[in-house]
């Protein structure tokens, strides 16, 4: 009797680990898919993520819509996880890059040491219709008040100028591939 226990404790052990290395190989296609299929786009949109907009007040809130579209012909499921893990802004101002705030450096630190992502996060994923801009995420880009969603603006108070910003996006939920999206034009007033 023991001996069939133990035999049934192998095939089990055995028919699982096979169904996690399928499942690997379905996830890292699904995200290999995506890298070539999916476009990232950038939209800047008023505060309060109203209408879109390439002009702000310095001390408003800046805030950023993301915008996947499926090139494909064929529905496409893509994982959403945070944008800690996903969107790594690169903001610039005349050409230099303009550092994120100390609290985000810390978040980024803190979930990469951590690996918050696969141990604290649960992803979520989004069906992509095909040729339809589909708005996945938002992400504040300066924010001086206090944000009723409680996302913490990526960067401190800007100065009047004209800046460019663009995000890497990661299609695996919390590691894999980043691809760049298009590049915004905002300007900040007095």
């Amino acid at each position: 009797m023991s001996r069939v226990i133990v035999c049934l404790a192998v095939i089990t052990l055995s028919l699982s680990t096979l169904a996690q290395e399928k499942n690997k190989d379905v996830a890292f296609h699904s995200t290999a898919t995506e890298q070539h299929t999916v476009k990232v786009t950038l939209t800047t949109v008023a505060p309060m993520l109203g209408p879109p907009t390439n002009r702000y007040h310095v001390g408003e809130q800046i805030p950023v819509t993301i915008n996947l579209t499926n090139t494909s012909n064929e529905p496409l499921y893509s994982c959403l996880s945070g944008d800690a893990y996903q969107d790594l802004p690169t903001l610039t101002r005349d050409g230099k890059v303009v550092s994120y705030t100390g609290s985000q450096k810390y978040l980024l630190e803190t979930a990469q040491k951590d690996q918050t992502c696969l141990h604290e996060n649960l992803p979520d994923s989004t069906l992509l219709m095909p040729h339809q801009p589909t708005i996945v995420d938002s992400l504040i880009v300066m924010d001086d008040s206090e944000d009723p969603t409680g996302a913490i603006a990526w960067y401190e108070r800007l100065t009047p100028g004209k800046y460019e910003l663009s995000v890497q996006r990661r299609f695996g939920c919390c590691d894999g591939p980043m691809v760049e999206s298009n590049k915004v034009r905002f300007e900040v007033i007095p």
